[in-house]
């Protein structure tokens, strides 16, 4: 017989019934189930039955009462001959489709309840425990995290779904409705094909002092005016980030804003501007050094529950803390793989900055991809690589005047599109990265190896 249903915890008992009894009817229900399992179900009786169903139908066994008592049996010999009048009773029960998946939902709300409740009650525990408080806190935000955030099962989709859904994607985009999100670079949008995607990652890879971050830095800010953006600095304090957002928002002088002269009343009036626009951004920060992807996630995660979440950068892959893996090379690869399944599960879009070798500075010209740190990882697990090279920066640079603030954002990799060649302005006084409107400056002089 049944076991006594406990009232103290959230649950359906009719749902988990109806649920039972439209699989025993032998007809699709076991095609609506999505991602409930066996132990989504609080009633011990039904997630036996569950179980026992699921291995009827992944057999190819007819489904009725007798065949799942059977199967009841024969995986728990102490089941009774009582159980069989319960089966029949739930086979009474007739549920369309829409009911069906109704029930589903419902009861996997109410699993996500008592979960709760359960971490709740190992919250409590942390409270009590004499440990350092800073390590417990977050020992309870990823509980909670873990919640906020439960990884789904896909089912394998007919075409005739998908195909329902696409063109429904497709007659919004024709309606200007379409799902990348814009960076800010002309350019760099339209080789994207409107701009990122969320559960996609782009790399943007550059040697030191090339403007990587600056980069990232206005792309943020670009993006950060529709949509929330979480910006994970390694690197750079808060207050370093604040200086360059300033210089690039204010229009003025980095190097001036640094020295915060309070008789520069044009540096203030320039700051003032700043903040206004800087205040109307939907951006957070972090600083945190060496992170690990659990800090990643958590840190995630945590800015999606409270705010929304759209795109996340990283700066940079190579000063992430590995998970004690062989090597370095292993290391990055689990990083950026792992990187990669966060943007997919969370629906956001990640920008990763990483650092090139040296090699990159022995030829006076554009990188290529094998100057990536560890690029095959890399390139595996990008939708988008893209390499920064600005002229000036290079320790060959002849310094040509022509050449100035020019920079070229090689989009090197792109899993869904064409790679191809944008031509950049950096002016990094003030820190501001932009479309080059100008004619693409040529160098004289180019010796072998020089791009054109």
């Amino acid at each position: 017989m049944k076991c006594d249903r406990l009232p103290e915890l959230p649950h359906s008992a009719e749902a988990q019934d109806a649920i039972i009894g439209a699989l025993m009817s032998d007809g699709p229900a076991t095609q609506w189930i999505g991602a409930l399992d066996a132990s989504a179900f609080y009633d011990s009786f039904n997630a036996a039955a569950f179980r026992s169903i699921q291995v009827l139908s992944n057999s190819g066994r007819p489904i009725d009462p007798i065949a799942t008592y059977e199967q009841m049996r024969y995986a728990n010999p102490a089941i009774d001959i009582g159980a069989m009048k319960t089966l029949h009773e739930l086979a009474n029960w007739r549920v369309t489709e829409k009911q069906f998946r109704n029930y589903v939902r419902i009861v996997i709300d109410h699993q996500r309840l008592r979960e709760l409740n359960h971490v709740g009650t190992e919250i409590a525990a942390l409270g009590l425990a004499r440990d350092d408080p800073d390590k417990q806190i977050d020992a309870a935000q990823m509980m909670l995290a873990k919640l906020a955030i439960k990884k789904g099962k896909r089912e394998p989709e007919h075409i005739h779904v998908s195909l329902e859904s696409y063109l429904g994607l497709l007659a919004d985009m024709s309606q200007g409705k379409n799902p990348a999100m814009r960076t800010g670079l002309g350019g760099l949008d339209r080789i994207l094909n409107g701009g990122v995607r969320r559960g996609e990652m782009m790399v943007i890879g550059a040697r030191p002092k090339h403007g990587k971050t600056a980069l990232a830095l206005a792309m943020a800010r670009f993006m950060a005016r529709e949509n929330t953006v979480l910006f994970l600095s390694q690197e750079m304090g808060i207050s370093q980030l604040m200086h360059r957002h300033t210089a690039a928002m204010g229009n003025f002088d980095l190097a001036a804003i640094l020295r915060a002269d309070p008789a520069d009343q044009a540096m203030w009036e320039a700051v003032a501007q700043a903040a206004c626009r800087l205040g109307e951004l939907h951006l957070v920060h972090d600083d945190h050094p060496a992170l690990n992807l659990r800090d990643v996630r958590r840190k995630a995660i945590k800015v999606k529950r409270e705010h929304g979440l759209g795109i996340m950068f990283v700066d940079f892959l190579q000063l992430m803390a590995g998970a004690g893996e062989e090597s370095r090379n292993r290391e990055l690869d689990v990083i950026a793989n792992g990187i990669k399944s966060l943007a997919m599960e969370l629906d956001i879009a990640v920008v990763v900055l990483s650092q090139m070798s040296r090699e990159a500075d022995k030829i006076y010209g554009r990188p290529a991809m094998t100057h990536l740190r560890d690029s095959g990882a890399i390139e595996a697990a990008a939708d988008q690589v893209a390499l920064l090279f600005t002229d000036w920066a290079h320790p060959m640079s002849k310094r040509q005047a022509a050449m100035q603030g020019f920079s070229e954002l090689d989009v090197v990799a792109h899993r869904n599109g064409p790679q191809g060649l944008v031509p950049l302005r950096f002016v990094g006084r003030y820190q501001q990265f932009s479309d080059w409107t100008d004619p693409k400056p040529t160098r004289s002089g180019k010796a072998a190896g020089d791009f054109e």
